[in-house]
């Protein structure tokens, strides 16, 4: 009698653990890759994948190119990259009444008298990429996220 229900214990616990360990298709990914431009990597700028219901997910883009986004959701995603964020020539909107341009640019003034690097200076150049890649509508990028860990890289071209 013991015997069985240690029997009946130790098939209840395997049966317990062997369902916990089953892969679950609705958890989060982690997904990884490159981002290239004509075949040279996209030195600066954001993807996005949009999921229809779930939101969408961003990461920046490193200067090799490289990315990374963890807990994003299983399911089919339309790939988004963006680089005008970084665009010099685009005019910022000023708020205020334009005194915080005016206070950004003395404090520039003053941190370049004290030697200190400045970011704005340090930063990555801006690539522009054909426009079609940053709206969701227009852009040709798809992803099927799975759960777990996987690399997805993307090379954008004219």
């Amino acid at each position: 009698m013991l015997i069985k229900i240690r029997t009946g214990l130790l098939l209840a616990l395997f049966l317990g653990l062997a369902a916990g360990c089953a892969k679950n298709p609705a958890a989060p990914g982690r997904v990884s890759g490159t981002v290239k431009y004509k075949g040279q990597a996209l030195p600066a700028g954001n993807i996005y994948f949009h999921s229809q219901g779930k939101g969408s997910y961003r990461a920046t883009l490193a200067a090799d190119g490289t990315y990374e986004i963890t807990d994003i959701p299983a399911g089919e995603m339309v790939v988004t990259v963006e680089t005008e964020s970084l665009n010099p020539s685009k005019k910022a909107p000023t708020y205020g009444g334009g005194k915080g341009a005016q206070m950004y640019a003395e404090r520039m003034a003053a941190e370049k008298k004290a030697g200190r690097t400045i970011a704005a200076e340090a930063a990555v150049p801006y690539v522009k990429i054909p426009e079609k890649y940053a709206k969701e509508k227009t852009s040709p990028l798809t992803a099927t996220i799975k759960a777990g860990k996987q690399v997805m890289s993307f090379d954008l071209t004219d």
